[in-house]
Parts: C-alpha cells; sequence; structure tokens
C-alpha cells in the first residue's frame, strides 16, 4: 500500500517540479513573479483539480457498473457539456461564466443520464453502453458544430474551450471553482464503502443488505456531476477517466498492492488522474516556442483513443466479445420483388430530382443543380462503399463513417490544404484514398483478431474521434482559411462545379463496372470461407479488389463533399429493410437510397435556414446518430 502511493505521489512531484521548472523565462523579475502568481501556479492547480474529479468520476463510473471501457468520455458527458454551454451562449448572448458553466453542467448531466436510460432498455451489456454513449456524442456534437457555424459571435471562445483548454488567465476562476471541486470529491469519500461492495456482485451485495440499484445511481449520479463540473470549467479533458483507474490497477500490480482496498484504489486513481491534465497541460505549454499551444484536451484524446483500442485487444476486450451477440439483424418490413422495389426507389429518385432541381431561367439555377448532382452523387458512392463494407467485414455496423475510414481521409485532406492550399480534386482524392486505405487495412487486421461487431464499431468510433482531434489541431492553428475548411469538413456541397462533378461520376461508374464481375462472389463472402472453397471458390483475392473499390469510392466521395456521416451506414440498412439480399439488388438499391438521403439533407439544409446554409453532414449526422441508437435498441430488445 505503502509503495503504490509513493510511487504515484513521487510521478506527481516529479511533474509539479517539471512544469515549476521548465516555465518559459522573462527577462523583467516583477513580470515574472506575476506570471507565475497569476497564470502557472492557477492553471496546474486547476489540472490537477479537473485530472481528479474526471479519474474519480471514472472510477466510480467502471465499478459501479462493472464496465472497464466506461468512462466519462464513452458516457457522452464532455459533448452534452458542450453542448449545453453553446445553447446558453446562443440563448443568453450576455451570459456571464457562471451561467455557462450552469448549462455545460446540466448539458452533461441530462445526456449521460439518457445514455444510461437507453441502455437499460436494451437490457445493459458492457459493449453497448458505450456504443451508444459515443452515438449520442456524436449527435451532441455535431448539433455544437452547427450553433457554432452560425452563432459565430455569441459562442466567440467555445471552440478552443470545446477542445479542453485548462490553461487559467485569471486566478479569480480557480477561487470561485475550487470549493465545488473539492466538495464533490469528498462526497466520493462517503460511498466508497458502498462501492467496495460492488465489487463482490450484485447478488452478494444484495445478501449483505445493500439497495443495490438505489445505490448505483446515486454513485452513477456523483460521477456524473464530477465529470460535467469538470466539463463545465475547462472544456472536453477526453479519456482521463478511462486511462486513470487502469493505470492504477497497473500500480497496485507492480507493487503487489492490496487490489480489493476500494479506498486505495480511488485515492491512486485519483492522483493519477490530477497526473495526466498536469502532463498534457505542460505539453501543451512547451509548444509555445513555436507560436503556439494547443488545447490539453488534444493531448489526452490523442493518447487515450489509441489506449482505447489498446484494451479492446486486450485479454478482457477478447473475453467481452465471447458473451456479447455477434449480430445485430435486420428484418424485412416489406416483402416485394427486387424489381418492383427498385423501380420504386427510382421513383423516388425522380421526385427528388423534380422537386429540388430548378428551372434553368431562376436565379442561381445553375449552381443550384450542380450541388443537387453532386449530392446525388456523392450519397450513391458512400452507400455503396457501405454496402461493400458490410458484407466485407460480414458486420452490419460498418459504414466509411462508423468505421473511421471517412475521418481519416479527411484528417489526411486537412493535412495537404495546410500544407498545399491550391491542391487540385485528384490530389485531395489520393490523400483521402492514403488515409482510407490505411483504415481498411486496420480493420482487416481487426477482423482476423476475431472482435465482436460492437468491438469492430467501437474500433471505428475511436480511430474517428482520434483523426477527428488531429484534423481540428490542424484547422486551429495551421489554417488561414479555417472556417472555411470547417464547413467543407462538415460536409457541404457548397463547392459544386463541373469540375468535381466529372471525377465523382467517372471514378463511381468504373467501380460499377469493376464490381459487376463480382457479384456472385460478393453473394457468397458472408457464408464465411468453407463454404466457397467447397465450391472451388478462394474469395481472398476478390475480398482484397473490394476493399479497394470501397476505399477508392469513399476517398472520390469524401474529397468532393467532405465528411457526410452515417449515409453508408442508413442506406444499405434501408436497402435490406425492403428485402433485398442479393447484390446485384442490393447495391443499386443502397446507391439510390443514398443519393435520395444526400439530395434531401442538401435541400433542406439550404433552404430551413435561409439565407444562412446547415452543412448536409450536420444534418445528416443528427439523423443518424438516432437511427444509430434506435438500431441498438431493436436489435438487443431482440435478442432478449
Amino acid at each position: 500500500m505503502v509503495k503504490s502511493l509513493s510511487s504515484s505521489l513521487g510521478l506527481l512531484l516529479l511533474l509539479l517540479s517539471a512544469y515549476y521548472f521548465s516555465r518559459p523565462a522573462i527577462a523583467p523579475v516583477g513580470l515574472a513573479d506575476a506570471m507565475l502568481t497569476n497564470i502557472w501556479l492557477p492553471t496546474a492547480l486547476m489540472a490537477l483539480c479537473t485530472g481528479a474529479l474526471l479519474a474519480s468520476s471514472g472510477f466510480l463510473i467502471q465499478n459501479s457498473l462493472d464496465n472497464d471501457f466506461a468512462s466519462p468520455s464513452t458516457l457522452g458527458i464532455a459533448a452534452g457539456a458542450l453542448l449545453g454551454a453553446v445553447l446558453v451562449r446562443v440563448i443568453v448572448p450576455e451570459a456571464n461564466l457562471q451561467l455557462v458553466w450552469m448549462g455545460a453542467l446540466v448539458g452533461g448531466l441530462l445526456l449521460s443520464l439518457a445514455v444510461l436510460a437507453v441502455s437499460q432498455l436494451i437490457g445493459g451489456g458492457k459493449l453497448p453502453v458505450v456504443l451508444i454513449g459515443m452515438a449520442l456524442g456524436l449527435s451532441a456534437g455535431a448539433l455544437s458544430s452547427l450553433f457554432m457555424l452560425y452563432f459565430e459571435n455569441q459562442t466567440d471562445g467555445l471552440f478552443l474551450w470545446g477542445s479542453g483548454q485548462v490553461l487559467q488567465t485569471n486566478p479569480e476562476v480557480l477561487k470561485q471553482t475550487a470549493l465545488p471541486m473539492l466538495a464533490f470529491l469528498a462526497l466520493s469519500l462517503l460511498v466508497l464503502p458502498k462501492l467496495a461492495l460492488f465489487l463482490l456482485g450484485d447478488t452478494n451485495a444484495a445478501a449483505l443488505g445493500l439497495a443495490v440499484k438505489p445505490w448505483r445511481w446515486t454513485i452513477l449520479l456523483l460521477a456524473i456531476g464530477q465529470a460535467a463540473l469538470a466539463t463545465s470549467i475547462v472544456g472536453m479533458i477526453g479519456f482521463v477517466g478511462l486511462m486513470a483507474p487502469h493505470l492504477t490497477r497497473l500500480v497496485l500490480r507492480l507493487a503487489k498492492g492490496e487490489n480489493n482496498n476500494v479506498a486505495l484504489q480511488w485515492l491512486v486513481t485519483v492522483i493519477i488522474g490530477a497526473a495526466l491534465v498536469l502532463a498534457a497541460e505542460w505539453c501543451s505549454r512547451s509548444l509555445l516556442f513555436l507560436g503556439y499551444r494547443l488545447p490539453t484536451g488534444a493531448f489526452t484524446a490523442l493518447l487515450g483513443a489509441p489506449y482505447f483500442v489498446f484494451l479492446l485487444f486486450q485479454r478482457s476486450g477478447k473475453a467481452l466479445a465471447a458473451v456479447e451477440s455477434q449480430n445485430i439483424g435486420l428484418t424485412p418490413i416489406i416483402h416485394a420483388r427486387p424489381r418492383v422495389v427498385l423501380a420504386s426507389l427510382c421513383a423516388l429518385l425522380g421526385l427528388s430530382l423534380f422537386f429540388c432541381l430548378r428551372s434553368p431561367q431562376d436565379v442561381g439555377a445553375i449552381w443550384v443543380n450542380q450541388r443537387v448532382l453532386l449530392a446525388g452523387l456523392g450519397g450513391f458512392g458512400l452507400a455503396c462503399a457501405g454496402t461493400l463494407l458490410q458484407t466485407l467485414f460480414k458486420n452490419p455496423m460498418a459504414s466509411p463513417d462508423i468505421s473511421g475510414v471517412s475521418a481519416v481521409a479527411v484528417l489526411l485532406i486537412a493535412v495537404v490544404l495546410v500544407y498545399f492550399p491550391a491542391a487540385n480534386q485528384w490530389q485531395l482524392t489520393l490523400a483521402a484514398l492514403v488515409g482510407g486505405s490505411l483504415v481498411i487495412g486496420l480493420l482487416s487486421w481487426g477482423l482476423k483478431q476475431q472482435l465482436s461487431v460492437a468491438q469492430l464499431a467501437l474500433f471505428g468510433i475511436v480511430i474517428t474521434a482520434f483523426a477527428g482531434t488531429a484534423t481540428q489541431i490542424l484547422l486551429t492553428f495551421g489554417s488561414s482559411t479555417a472556417s472555411v475548411t470547417m464547413m467543407w469538413l462538415a460536409g457541404t456541397t457548397y463547392g459544386a462545379t463541373f469540375d468535381r462533378i466529372i471525377p465523382i461520376a467517372s471514378v463511381i461508374a468504373l467501380c460499377l463496372v469493376a464490381i459487376i464481375p463480382l457479384l456472385r462472389q460478393l453473394d457468397l463472402m458472408p457464408l464465411g470461407e468453407v463454404i466457397p472453397k467447397t465450391l472451388g471458390l478462394a474469395l481472398q483475392r476478390q475480398r482484397y479488389l473490394l476493399l479497394a473499390i470501397s476505399a477508392v469510392l469513399t476517398a472520390i466521395c469524401v474529397s468532393s463533399i467532405g465528411a457526410i456521416s452515417f449515409i453508408g451506414l442508413l442506406a444499405p440498412h434501408c436497402a435490406r429493410l425492403l428485402g433485398l439480399y442479393r447484390h446485384k439488388h442490393l447495391l443499386p438499391a443502397s446507391g439510390i437510397t443514398g443519393a435520395i438521403l444526400l439530395i434531401w439533407a442538401d435541400s433542406l439544409g439550404r433552404e430551413l435556414m435561409a439565407p444562412n446554409e446547415i452543412p448536409a453532414g450536420l444534418m445528416v449526422s443528427v439523423i443518424g446518430s438516432i437511427y444509430f441508437i434506435l438500431l441498438l435498441l431493436l436489435s438487443y430488445r431482440n435478442r432478449v
């Protein structure tokens, strides 16, 4: 016990010393002392307090839910807090700091409670609750981005706050928040004896007289309050609540400590959490010599996302795959002849074009019609890519966006735009192709590691979070046209021209020609490897070819219309719900459905807030997140 405490405290003191002695040198002694008193010491103390709160929250959540993957980040608390703060600034533009904090606190509480409520509806499950949290977090993040785009003056400063900004420029903030933070930490000591009983299992805890459900909700509410308070003060500091409890177990194991001593575990977790945020803030400050500093939350996200993937591939993650459902089935809602379904979809596409295209005599008709055509082509391509990925990975939750393919493609495009602002369409497509191929290779490797359907989805969502953070860093500090690029990254056809339409149409046509001879093999791939081999078919080469085609489709679409989410998930599901299974029917039906969805998303986004515009990607993100939750809800309830 003494060894583990001393080692964690020693690490924290070492970091404090490094933070103190490595502060930027300033010639006037009086100015240096003033900066130490008003900036560096308050920043260090704020990092320690918020890190301790987030770590304590993660510890309480993981132990009360018996879920090593649960944390404030994976339950959507941070995304809810950001949305709450944004709404307060939009509704009350002159809101003071305390009111913004209150909005963030309420937002984090409400979203996390929604996650827990939905997880209870589907009957629990360790991975589903994390999937729900991340899906609702994506939806809340899309709404926050929408408000920040269209209420730029009211939400000034919230972009960096949303990335996690521990830096303090006024000691008054620390004075106002120190007492609530310490009070929330002290409340943890009151529930630790009850939490110790949860480690025995619900049955044994109930036998010892513990009211399991009321105490679980009490502990969860305290944990949510701790994380929401920390997030409302410094913004989104991700993955600290996930990493700190795991690192505590590692420290105790190495020190051969008393792993069953809950108080010791909590104390070491709090110290490690404080050390993690302080280390991230130190790294952020160390970049001052480059002329700027990255948000503290960027460092924790870049470290925490790979760590989450590492956990998925550990023994506990693989054991979890064995007990989670491996399939999320889709039962057709109608049974009709494929030709009838395809004809109906074509008719719907025709009606969509009729209502959305403008007469050549209208002002701006050429530009609007180009946007409609680009939206249709982009939706068609993303839907086909999603269909291929779902078949190849035998995973109905695979799609270019959920799997992280689009996010990494966008990251590489952002890198190209930062260093080569005049890059043409084909150069952006090549960058997107490299990024998409990299992720598809990682997913193929994950499939060989026998990850479950839910784990593969989590794998992709974490890749998306990692790439999104890196992209945000690039746009914040590396581009002089960040606002325009952000609009494009949100997914829009605003820049539609025939120079974009011709390449995407040509590539999609070539990909379809390449797919046609492989339709029979696509029908056989969901059957596994044994049956096709007995029929004399070796599908490995065709599988790699189809993976390459899906990467090309994703690359050309992302480089043309930006990061459009959920089309690759929604459209194939809609086609399957219409009773289509054979790929000669499924692929065109998915493509047409994707085209219809994106045409209407773009048209509605253009008209609803005219003359302002809602990016099509944000509209689809909100709709798609709701569908994603409904899919999980229906699938896991059907399993029960």
